[in-house]
């Protein structure tokens, strides 16, 4: 046993050395670049999460009604690539009549996320939204006293720490067959 302990250590005795003597270890450059590497991702990762929260700020506007703040969190010049109709405003001024117009069709909102990822300057959403229809939704749709339960997508592209840029969907069609807007699609009689 002793003399296979002396053997292992003798056989490692070269290789520790030329460790030791800059094979590896002690590379500052390395070192230095390993450490950029390291204090970069951690920055973009901080960024991440913190464009995460703005969207999850402005979800919660959605369910308050509360839009104070939000220029925090969005552009003032921001792209709406899904716009909403009878909405004419742009940029910021825009998603304010949205949020303002949804909470008070559905002022018992609910929005619980399902999944939300970032990817650099890119934040996914997954969601699902829940909500009684007590007020109208625009001049030509009135309340309808019934519920809403659809999901959606909201992608949101940042620029320093604010939304720049949104793209969405939800189930419009399902949340109009909800409200008896419109017939399910087994509904519908055959001429």
């Amino acid at each position: 046993m002793r003399t296979k302990l002396i053997s292992t250590a003798l056989f490692a005795a070269p290789f520790m050395l030329l460790y030791s003597c800059g094979g590896g270890g002690h590379d500052d450059g390395r070192m230095a670049e390993h450490m950029a590497m390291m204090k970069a991702d951690s920055s973009k990762h901080a960024m991440e999460a913190a464009n995460m929260e703005c969207l999850r700020k402005v979800f919660a506007m959605f369910e308050t009604g509360d839009v104070a703040g939000m220029e925090d969190c969005v552009a003032e010049n921001m792209i709406e690539n899904s716009p909403v109709p009878g909405i004419t405003s742009t940029g910021i001024q825009a998603l304010r009549d949205v949020a303002t117009m949804h909470h008070g069709a559905f002022p018992d909102t609910k929005i619980t996320v399902i999944s939300m990822v970032a990817d650099g300057d890119m934040v996914y959403a997954h969601y699902n939204m829940k909500g009684t229809n007590t007020g109208a939704m625009g001049p030509d749709m009135p309340a309808t006293g019934k519920t809403m339960d659809v999901n959606g997508v909201d992608i949101v592209r940042f620029e320093n720490g604010k939304g720049a840029e949104h793209w969405g969907y939800w189930e419009e069609m399902k949340m109009m067959e909800q409200m008896g807007m419109m017939p399910a699609p087994g509904d519908q009689k055959k001429k």
